[in-house]
């Protein structure tokens, strides 16, 4: 998946002027997933003897989409909805988000029959999809 950078936003300290956080906004989308999301970066995620004075954009940007992996299975998972053809189930889109630690993510699955191997799309449940969406974000954002 293709990320972009839509903001950079610092948090500046009030007592010394020094940058305290970078807010940055990700958006990516691809055949099947659209990611929206706000990622602090704190200083603990720097390199030591760095500070976010130091950082281009690019390179906090390359921050908040090196964090963005770890913090994707802790996904709530809202709700999913199907998408019936003449009165059949073909594809459903899930709906997952995150609030943690400052940062913000909401993610759209769209999954159809092939997300699910071992049992047909209409009798998929919560856990079903949960899965599928977890395979799916395993395989566009690896931790390793």
């Amino acid at each position: 998946m293709n990320l972009i950078n839509r903001s950079i936003q610092y948090a500046l300290s009030a007592e010394t002027g020094n940058t305290d956080s970078v807010v940055v906004g990700v958006y990516g989308k691809s055949d099947n997933l659209e990611i929206n999301g706000t990622l602090t970066i704190v200083a603990d995620d720097l390199d030591e003897g760095t500070t976010f004075d130091d950082l281009s954009k690019k390179q906090l940007f390359a921050l908040a989409t090196k964090k963005l992996p770890t913090l994707l299975p802790n996904l709530a998972y809202t709700n999913y909805q199907f998408f019936v053809q003449n009165d059949t189930p073909v594809r459903l889109t899930a709906y997952s988000d995150l609030s943690n630690n400052g940062s913000y993510i909401s993610l759209s699955s769209t999954l159809d029959q092939s997300d699910f191997t071992d049992k047909a799309i209409e009798s998929v449940g919560y856990e079903d999809v949960k899965s599928a969406v977890k395979t799916i974000l395993s395989q566009e954002f690896p931790t390793s």
